[in-house]
């Protein structure tokens, strides 16, 4: 969790591409090409081409169809539709390793309340640890309530935490299980 520019989503796409399996991301702000771009400039890994679920590119008046690697989801504020493209992705690698992703969960609680979204991210985090693979999400803290942002901290074993000091560095501390000092990226 960290505001805009702290590095955030850096550190999404640096865990995603350290932990196990292609990853497959649920890219709530952006759409497909962009959030493919930004990963391979942030990871250096042009090896694995994440599979995304863009919450984008309808929503933007372009209708796309699913293909293997991507799926098209209505718009940030459709939960449902979300989660039946992720379900599609769930039964397309069931036998495959994935790293799941979701790039903010910011954008889904302005559309969505944030019960709706507690309850899309905890089936979401269920369904995927449940087929052993990891996930990793963000959420900006500067643009909710702080009880809104510490309703999801229970969904996740480990938290980190980001920021962008005085001299626009980035830096982060991990803050479950056991809170540590700020480093620097």
């Amino acid at each position: 969790m960290g505001p805009t520019l702290s590095g955030r989503r850096r550190l999404l796409y640096r865990l995603l591409r350290e932990s196990p399996g292609r990853p497959a991301v649920v890219a709530t702000r952006e759409p497909t090409e962009c959030l493919r771009s930004r990963y391979h400039r942030l990871t250096g890994d042009d090896a694995s081409t994440p599979i995304v679920i863009d919450c984008i590119t309808n929503s933007l008046g372009r209708s796309e169809e699913d293909t293997e690697t991507t799926k098209y989801a209505q718009d940030p504020g459709n939960l449902t539709s979300i989660g039946t493209k992720f379900a599609a992705v769930l039964d397309q690698h069931e036998t495959d390793q994935l790293s799941v992703g979701l790039t903010n969960l910011s954008p889904l609680l302005v559309y969505t309340s944030p019960s709706d979204v507690f309850q899309f991210a905890h089936i979401l985090v269920q369904k995927s640890i449940g087929t052993g693979w990891p996930v990793i999400a963000t959420i900006d803290p500067s643009v909710h309530d702080a009880s809104t942002v510490e309703q999801f901290v229970p969904l996740f074993e480990g938290v980190i935490e980001t920021r962008r000091t005085d001299d626009e560095d980035q830096e982060f501390r991990i803050r479950k299980p056991e809170r540590t000092e700020w480093e620097t990226f």
